[in-house]
């Protein structure tokens, strides 16, 4: 195994383990079988692999993972996030695309690994961290609590 499918796949465990997942949807044409032995030691109950997005069609998974083979458009991306999974990790690779961090900035992903001794980045999204709750939006902070969330101006 290489250095760079390693650092990817105990990259993939540490996120499938922090997240506590029980199943994932991993998009990829590459040979994963390296990685598959090293899941079956974790709690993942079920993983689906298709070559391509458009194999995809109806996703309850717990993360949604695509890996740096697979090319994706800014629609495959918006459409992973709102209709497919509010978990998603997308592995791209420096030489692809120079203006994938733009691409992903405006899509909601955050920047989690820029490894260029692999020539490997990670974005991710995480729907439940992504927009967090304010505690100025509340009753508390109206001046007639009584009417919050009653009326629209």
């Amino acid at each position: 195994m290489i250095s760079k499918d390693k650092t990817l796949y105990s990259y993939l465990l540490n996120i499938l383990v922090d997240e506590n997942c029980a199943s994932a949807q991993l998009i990829t044409s590459q040979d994963v079988s390296s990685l598959l032995k090293r899941i079956e030691k974790i709690n993942l109950k079920s993983i689906n692999i298709d070559p391509e997005i458009s194999d995809v069609s109806d996703c309850n998974d717990d993360i949604f993972i695509v890996l740096d083979d697979v090319v994706l458009s800014e629609s495959d991306i918006g459409t992973i996030k709102n209709l497919l999974s509010q978990k998603i990790v997308i592995f791209t690779n420096f030489k692809k695309d120079k203006n994938i961090d733009d691409v992903m900035l405006r899509l909601g992903l955050q920047t989690e690994l820029r490894d260029s001794k692999n020539k490997l980045k990670c974005f991710s999204y995480n729907l439940k961290t992504y927009n967090n709750k304010r505690s100025w939006n509340n009753a508390e902070g109206w001046a007639n609590p009584e009417n919050f969330d009653k009326f629209r101006w």
